[in-house]
């Protein structure tokens, strides 16, 4: 039985110096990411950005450069002849597809050599983000470009942390703190409180701080180690400037996941984020055909994808 002071996820000010500085130890052996995935991720909010100016950054990392003519030559898009234009292959792939290969390719560069057996599967992982991303697009308003590049930036940065969590369960145990990895959880308890009590410490909690470590924006920080926090704080709890992407983020994690579970109903957020997107509960019925069809399509696409 879990104990009573577990069942709400824990944030950063609840971790122990020992703790923290287990993850620090862990996180420092995590290169950065390269320049032009950080100015790829830079562009992403630029809706002024053009095929030249990925073509510039995208020409500076060759292996980067070798994916995005990998990709556009794979079975998927069934051209009749290879492209070995890079900027040709930038305006057949589209901006979002190109940030999109940037950050997996940078996350898996980066992440690769921590070595160890992960709780999560990278792919899974990979298309469980992708398809979030997806969704929280289609909460931007079609006047607004700008807003969706960002909201699809945070959909598909919101999980990071789940790539270095297995690493610092193992690191703890190293250090003795003991991971009771068999121990069986109740049907309604959190994800965040069950990687807790596994490792000590949830994905959003080391998603920001990975994040910070890699000097994303304090925008994409806070609606990292807060996408869950919807479910179960008060609005008033969380930093107003940060709400509406917070939230959008929480929804479509919520969507993508009950899509994922045929339908599993999911805990719902408190009217007052419903209010401030100027949206009438419950989620369910912001799930509409068209929603459906577009993650639905989405997620073809991203498991065709190798």
């Amino acid at each position: 039985m879990i104990e009573e002071q577990c069942l709400l996820p824990h944030n950063r000010s609840n971790l122990s110096q020992e703790k923290i500085r287990i993850i620090n130890s862990v996180l420092n052996k995590i290169p950065q990411l390269s320049l032009s995935v950080r100015k790829i991720i830079e562009m992403a909010s630029d809706k002024d950005v053009d095929s030249k100016e990925l073509v510039e950054v995208a020409s500076s990392d060759p292996v980067l450069a070798s994916k995005i003519l990998m990709m556009v030559n794979s079975s998927y898009y069934g051209l009749n002849h290879k492209i070995d234009n890079l900027r040709l292959a930038i305006v057949l792939l589209g901006f979002n597809e190109v940030r999109n290969l940037a950050l997996q390719f940078g996350f898996m560069q980066a992440l690769s050599g921590l070595d160890v057996d992960r709780m999560y599967d990278p792919k899974t992982l990979w298309v469980h983000s992708y398809l979030v991303s997806i969704c929280a697009e289609s909460f931007s308003r079609e006047d607004d470009p700008k807003r969706a590049g960002v909201l699809m930036t945070l959909g598909i940065l919101h999980d990071i942390g789940k790539f270095a969590l297995h690493a610092i369960g193992i690191m703890m145990e190293k250090k003795g703190i003991k991971i009771e990895s068999k121990k069986v959880f109740p049907p309604d308890v959190s994800l965040l409180v069950i990687e807790e009590n596994l490792f000590g410490v949830n994905h959003s909690v080391i998603g920001a701080m990975l994040a910070e470590r890699w000097n994303l924006s304090e925008r994409t920080c806070a609606v990292i180690e807060h996408h869950h926090s919807p479910l179960f704080l008060d609005i008033s709890e969380i930093q107003d400037e940060y709400i509406e992407d917070i939230t959008i983020t929480c929804m479509s994690d919520i969507i993508v996941n009950s899509l994922a579970n045929d339908g599993k109903k999911f805990s719902e957020l408190h009217p007052a984020f419903y209010e401030r997107l100027g949206l009438i509960p419950p989620l369910e019925k912001l799930i509409t055909d068209e929603l459906r069809l577009k993650i639905s399509t989405a997620e073809e696409y991203a498991r065709n994808l190798e």
